[in-house]
C-alpha cells in the first residue's frame, strides 16, 4: 500500500489469522458482540449509524484514541483512464475543506499532540489518525470533514501532482519495489491489480481535476464507509460523535471490483527490468486463493515456515548456511477473490541461479513431506507472539477491526482467528504446498544489472521443474 506521508499502510499485517497460546489481557474475550453493546466483555461492538457500520473498542486505560474511515475505493476500483486516481485523491483529502485550509487541517490534530495519515491499497482507501485521550471526538469530526467536504483547490491539485511524481520517482529508485511491480504486471496483466497503486508519471500527469473530483464523489463521498474508533473514549461519546458526523455520509454500498483474471500457463513465466544497481532483486509470485478461503490459515503457516523469521527454512539455507543474501522473506497478499504467495530476496547477480535452486529444493521438500511436527509448533509459537504484539496498541487494533469489517462484513475477533489457526495440521500445510507449488502457477520478476528474460529463465530452471 502507498501511504500519504511516507507511512506504508501495509507494514502492519495482522491478516492471515495468527494465533496466541498465552492470551494477553487485550485478547481475553467473553462474548461476541455483533450488534449494539454487550453487558459482558467483548473485543469490539458494532453499531449501525446513519447506515454506516461503526466499530467501537473503548478502553478506559488507553492514553490515546485511534480512529479510521475505511472506504472500498482502492486502486482496483479504477477505470483504465483513472490509473493513480485513488492514491491522488487520498493526497488531496489533506489539501483543504469547506472549513479549513491544508495548514489548518494539520494544526487541528498536531496542536493536540496527535497525527494524521492515510493509505491506499488495491481494495481500500483509509483516512486515519490518533490523538491523546480527550480529543477523540475532534479527530473523528475532522476525518469525516476531510472525507466528505474536501474542495480540491486547483492550485493544490497541481502542486500535489508534482509531489506524487516525485513519490513515483522515489519508488522507481528502489529495485525491490520495481521487481514487485514487474511481478504484479506479470500476474495480473491488463487489469487494475497489475498496475502500480500510485500510477505512473504519465498517468498521474494525465488525470484532470474533474476526473479526481469524480472519483471522490463516486467512490468516497457517495459510498458507505466503515468507521472504527478505538482507545480512550467513552462508548457513549463515540456514538454521539458518529451520529453527528455520519449524518451526511454516503450510504450506497459500493459495487464489487472486476474479478481478478489469471493468465493460464503450463510453464514458469518470467519478466525482468534491467537496472544499473549492485544487486538483483527477485520477486517470486505464486497464485494462491482469496482471503476468505479456509486454506488461508495453512498458507499462513507455510509462509512462517518458509521465510517469515530467522529460523525459517529460506533464511537458514540462503543466508545462514550459504551467505548468499542479506534478506529473504515470504508472505501472502490475499484479495477478495484471489491472492498470491510470494518470496523475495536480494543478492549478487552471479548467485541468482544457486539461490533459485535452493528455493526450489525447499518448495519441493514441503510439497513432498510437509513440515515436521516440531517445526509446525515453532511456526505457531512465532505467529502467536507476532499476533499479540501486533494488536498491542490502539492504532493496530483500529486497523485490524476496519480491515475485517470492510473486507468480511463483520468483526473478526482475535480469539476466532486463533482457534482456526490452532487447528492447522501437517497435512493441511502439505496440501496447500502441493497445490500451489507448480510451475504453471509461478511467476518470477527481477530487477537488477544485465538481466535478460532468457538468462533469468535459464537460472530459474529448477523452479520450472517442480
Amino acid at each position: 500500500m502507498v501511504g500519504n506521508h511516507g507511512t506504508q499502510g501495509a507494514s502492519f499485517s495482522v491478516g492471515l489469522d495468527s494465533l496466541s497460546h498465552a492470551l494477553p489481557q487485550i485478547l481475553r474475550l467473553e462474548a461476541r458482540g455483533r450488534r449494539g453493546y454487550s453487558s459482558r466483555m467483548s473485543y469490539a461492538t458494532v453499531e449501525t449509524i446513519a447506515g454506516v457500520p461503526v466499530v467501537l473498542r473503548p478502553r478506559d486505560e488507553a492514553p490515546g484514541v485511534a480512529a479510521g474511515l475505511f472506504y472500498p475505493a482502492g486502486s482496483r476500483y479504477e477505470e483504465k483512464n483513472e490509473h493513480g486516481a485513488a492514491h491522488f485523491v487520498e493526497h488531496l483529502l489533506f489539501k483543504g475543506t469547506k472549513k479549513r485550509s491544508c495548514k489548518e487541517i494539520s494544526r487541528e490534530v498536531e496542536g493536540r499532540g496527535g497525527d494524521l495519515n492515510a493509505y491506499t491499497g488495491e481494495e481500500t482507501l483509509c483516512l486515519h489518525g490518533r490523538v491523546p485521550a480527550g480529543h477523540g471526538s475532534e479527530l473523528v469530526s475532522l476525518l469525516a470533514e476531510m472525507a466528505l467536504e474536501s474542495t480540491f483547490p486547483g492550485d493544490e491539485v497541481e502542486r500535489e501532482r508534482g509531489v506524487i511524481t516525485e513519490e513515483i520517482r522515489m519508488m522507481d529508485d528502489q529495485p525491490a519495489v520495481v521487481a514487485g511491480e514487474a511481478l504484479n504486471a506479470l500476474l495480473w496483466p491488463k487489469q487494475a491489480l497489475g498496475r502500480p497503486i500510485a500510477g505512473t508519471i504519465a498517468s498521474v500527469g494525465g488525470i484532470p481535476r474533474t476526473g479526481l473530483v469524480g472519483y471522490w464523489q463516486r467512490r468516497i463521498k457517495g459510498v458507505r464507509p466503515v468507521l472504527v474508533i478505538a482507545g480512550g473514549i467513552p462508548a457513549q461519546e463515540a456514538v454521539r460523535t458518529a451520529k453527528k458526523v455520519l449524518a451526511r455520509s454516503g450510504r450506497v454500498k459500493s459495487k464489487d471490483p472486476v474479478r481478478a483474471r489469471r493468465v493460464a500457463s503450463r510453464d514458469l513465466c518470467v519478466t525482468v527490468v534491467d537496472k544499473p544497481v549492485a544487486q538483483v532483486n527477485l520477486a517470486i509470485g505464486i497464485y494462491a486463493f482469496g482471503r476468505k478461503d479456509p486454506r488461508r490459515h495453512a498458507l499462513r503457516m507455510l509462509s512462517v515456515i518458509l521465510g517469515e523469521a530467522m529460523s525459517s527454512r529460506l533464511f537458514q539455507r540462503l543466508r545462514e548456511e550459504q551467505g548468499l543474501v542479506y534478506s529473504v522473506s515470504s508472505g501472502a497478499h490475499l484479495q477478495r477473490d484471489d491472492g498470491v504467495f510470494y518470496i523475495s530476496a536480494g543478492l549478487e547477480p552471479g548467485n541468482v541461479g544457486k539461490a533459485l535452486d535452493l528455493i526450489a529444493e525447499e518448495l519441493r521438500e514441503l510439497s513432498a513431506k510437509g513440515p515436521g511436527a516440531a517445526e509446525l509448533k515453532r511456526a505457531k509459537d512465532y505467529a502467536t507472539g507476532q499476533f499479540a504484539l501486533g494488536l498491542e496498541g490502539t492504532t493496530q487494533q483500529m486497523f485490524w477491526l476496519g480491515d475485517a469489517m470492510l473486507t468480511r462484513g463483520r468483526v473478526v475477533e482475535p480469539k476466532e482467528a486463533m482457534e482456526k489457526l490452532a487447528k492447522v495440521d501437517i497435512r493441511a500445510v502439505q496440501a496447500v504446498a502441493r497445490e500451489i507449488f507448480q510451475p504453471g502457477r509461478i511467476r518470477l520478476g527481477a530487477a537488477g544489472p544485465g538481466l535478460t528474460t532468457e538468462g533469468l529463465t535459464q537460472a530459474a530452471g529448477s523452479l520450472a521443474k517442480l
